[in-house]
């Protein structure tokens, strides 16, 4: 896959901008806060319409307008040409709804759902840290949305599960507000209610719709959301093990060490990733039942998709709590790869790669292996100083990987250096408030 064009028009920054651009790499410059993210932004969110920095469209327009416009050209593996844009317009009046439009092919898209999928690329940048430092919902939005850029199908899940999820916590609310502390034995308390107003009335219909049987009602919430949930879970656990199966390979390959990193699904207890959708689903059925009280207590649902986590390991200790920042780092980067590998596995198009100021981060060692896995994409990278993105001596292979002196100094008489490039082409843009300059291209090592 390969950006032909990029086109922006009130976000951010940026007034009006039109960029082609080439394959190859591409290199953007300058100093803090000019502009230089906002881009790499542009073009993340044509991926999944969601920003990697903030979840406010309003956010993104330029201050001073009503609207912004993000559009993209590319060109896939199969040599298809297609394009993709979106719209966010303001609220124009005290009442209306800020409106946000996608087209693909310059044909509107109805569903969110549709627009995953369509375009890759995987963005590196130092707001990602947070998938290992962050909170749970940090690494479950990584998660939720690798899978639905491979999985319309689970993207909609996660919709239904939210839709009936909501239904059901407002049925627990309303069992709290009415003082329903234990739903097997409220029957009889309806029955009270219902004789009570017999007598007074001699009709049961209004009762009847105001105090329905809430057991039956939350037997057919608990058995919607069920089904939904073990679909979810069933592919979280599937996509977790071929995801910390490649991480563990990129960590071994960017450190050169034998450390070993594991990730681990954590969900509701006694959930296995070799169980059948059918036994998740029941398994989480029982939990729900297991809970009722707690969760009326509550006024919500306690367990499921919205709660859970993924663990990192590193050498079988939890890597968020004990690992160092440059090990979370590099927990981080080979978290990408292997989101890269898997994109690239599964959807058979090569993803374009966005590194936000990542390699003045990594050391000479680091920046060398992170090319030789990236060399063959189209890559769009910024930084403050050229000089940190290129390294610029050879790799000797093996040097780092063992301790013996002996053995270095054999391999110095005959070094196997491995000299990497980026790609054949590199071109340069200095970034200046919102403005673009491109210089050309320049030799990709000094």
């Amino acid at each position: 896959m390969r950006l032909c064009s990029i086109e922006l028009i009130n976000f951010r920054n940026y007034d009006r901008l039109r960029l082609d651009v080439p394959g190859g790499t591409h290199v953007f410059y300058g100093a803090n806060a000019q502009g230089k993210t906002n881009l790499l932004e542009a073009i993340y969110l044509c991926t999944c319409a969601r920003s990697h920095r903030t979840g406010r469209d309003e956010e993104l327009v330029k201050h001073g307008c009503d609207f912004y416009r993000v559009s993209i050209h590319f060109i896939t593996d199969r040599g298809l040409r297609e394009s993709v844009a979106l719209e966010y317009k303001l609220a124009s009046s005290r009442g209306s709804k800020p409106t946000r439009t996608i087209y693909y092919n310059d044909l509107e898209v109805s569903r969110l759902s549709d627009m995953m999928g369509l375009f890759h690329a995987i963005i590196f940048a130092p707001e990602d840290l947070q998938i290992v430092k962050g909170g749970p919902s940090e690494r479950r939005r990584f998660l939720d949305v690798l899978i639905s850029r491979t999985d319309r199908g689970y993207f909609r899940r996660l919709q239904d599960f939210w839709r009936v999820i909501g239904q059901r916590n407002r049925l627990l609310k309303n069992l709290k507000a009415r003082g329903v502390l234990n739903v097997n034995d409220t029957i009889d308390r309806i029955s009270d209610c219902r004789t009570v107003f017999d007598q007074e009335n001699g009709d049961l219909s209004t009762e009847e719709m105001i105090f329905p049987d809430p057991r039956a009602q939350l037997d057919i919430w608990d058995e919607q959301l069920a089904s939904i949930v073990s679909e979810i879970l069933k592919k979280r656990l599937e996509i977790t093990e071929k995801l910390s199966e490649y991480a563990s390979l990129s960590l071994r390959h960017l450190t050169s060490s034998q450390e070993q990193l594991d990730i681990h699904y954590k969900g509701i207890s006694g959930l296995d990733k070799d169980m059948s959708r059918e036994t998740i689903e029941q398994l989480y059925l029982e939990r729900l039942r297991r809970s009722r009280d707690d969760e009326i207590f509550r006024g919500s649902t306690s367990s499921g998709p919205h709660r859970d986590d993924l663990l990192f390991t590193l050498n079988g200790v939890d890597a968020r709590l004990y690992s160092s920042q440059g090990q979370q780092r590099s927990i981080v980067l080979s978290l990408k790869i292997a989101e890269l590998m898997l994109l690239t596995k599964t959807t058979g198009e090569t993803p374009i790669l966005l590194l936000d100021d990542v390699m003045s981060e990594l050391d000479h060692s680091r920046r060398t292996r992170l090319m030789e896995v990236i060399q063959e994409h189209q890559v769009f990278l910024t930084c403050t100083d050229t000089a940190q993105v290129f390294p610029t001596a050879n790799l000797d292979v093996g040097d780092e990987e063992s301790g013996d002196k002996d053995q270095q100094s054999k391999r110095s008489k005959s070094k196997r250096s491995k000299r990497v490039r980026w790609s054949d082409h590199v071109f340069y843009y200095e970034v200046f408030e919102g403005s673009v300059k491109p210089e050309g291209q320049r030799p990709a090592e000094n």
